[in-house]
């Protein structure tokens, strides 16, 4: 049977029931698609890249996309069709086989960006140079690796507190 038909024949038999008892079963839905061992358990049948199926929730019906990126507690999905993406949590998505003839691959994420210089590109007594406020270089040594800058002392005698990505290391010939 067709999901469709459930679906009306469901329609069908809500119908006439009253609405203290049609808002009663939502209470109780919601608190059973709450519960946190669903999320664990429907995001770990998901994986990136995987075809899946889900309801547009302002029209009740079912979509097909790609997963493309996990959060907490939902997903990104992207339409491929309508080029659309979608945030949609855990429980509203069920991995589907891939469309026929759609000839899907995989979905690779993007690499990831270059690590940026950062502290572990200096170490203390590394003589650095640096471009001051006032545009003038200047040169020191680094005495202390912080957190995002390091704390040089100047050839000049001036302590300076600069941001790792403002340095640059000296090359002596």
């Amino acid at each position: 049977m067709a999901d469709d038909d459930i679906a009306v024949r469901m329609m069908e038999a809500l119908q006439d029931a009253p609405s203290l008892q049609l808002y009663q079963m939502r209470a109780l839905i919601d608190g059973l698609l709450a519960q946190p061992k669903r999320t664990v358990a429907a995001r770990a049948a998901l994986h990136l890249g995987q075809a899946v199926q889900f309801i547009d929730h302002r029209t009740g019906q079912m979509r097909r996309g790609k997963l493309i990126a996990r959060h907490d507690n939902q997903a990104t999905v992207l339409e491929e069709d309508v080029r659309r993406t979608w945030k949609i949590p855990y429980v509203a998505i069920e991995g589907a086989p891939p469309a026929p003839g759609s000839g899907a691959k995989p979905y690779e994420p993007p690499p990831e960006p270059a690590m940026q210089r950062g502290q572990r590109a200096f170490q203390i007594g590394d003589k650095v140079t640096f471009d001051d406020a006032k545009g003038t270089a200047q040169v020191g040594i680094v005495m202390r690796i912080n957190r995002r800058t390091a704390t040089l002392e100047a050839m000049d005698g001036r302590t300076w507190r600069v941001d790792f990505q403002l340095l640059r290391h000296v090359v002596e010939v």
